[in-house]
């Protein structure tokens, strides 16, 4: 005997599928797509600002190096100069002296910049320092006497 198939009645509805509509699929790519486009965006966020402080901390580092070369003598605090480094020639900088506050001593301003990614990086330091010219020698130093020592020492 051949099995016949049962002819559905019309009352009944179709046994329900397990799945995801096409419309589920949709808002979810779309939410997917939209919080990509943001992560997207915040990665370029922080790439600029690792930038900039990696330009801030090169630009202090020269500006530091600048102002030791002063402070050594290696150039005169009351003149004023500016040019570029010889290690990096895309920095640019500039020494501004003040007036002396007491003898001998200048506060000095280093600036130090450079455009870079259609940016400008710039830092400022300022240091009051001693004329390395009128500092003295530890050769030229004179030896204490035992009475100036103990007279000294004595704390009456």
């Amino acid at each position: 005997m051949i099995a016949r198939s049962r002819s559905r009645t019309s009352g009944t509805r179709p046994p329900l599928r397990s799945g995801l509509s096409i419309l589920e699929v949709l808002v979810s790519m779309a939410i997917f797509l939209i919080s990509l486009a943001a992560i997207a965006s915040l990665v370029d966020v922080g790439s600029e600002r690792a930038m900039a402080a990696s330009m801030t901390n090169l630009g202090t580092r020269l500006a530091q190096s600048k102002l030791a070369e002063i402070e050594a003598g290696l150039t005169a605090p009351g003149s004023a100069e500016s040019g570029t480094f010889e290690d990096e020639p895309d920095w640019t900088y500039s020494v501004e002296p003040g007036t002396a506050l007491a003898a001998n001593t200048y506060p000095v301003t280093v600036t130090v910049s450079r455009d870079f990614g259609g940016r400008k990086y710039e830092v400022v330091l300022t240091q009051v320092i001693f004329d390395a010219a009128f500092q003295g020698k530890g050769t030229a130093a004179v030896k204490p006497t035992a009475e100036t020592t103990t007279a000294s020492g004595s704390g009456s």
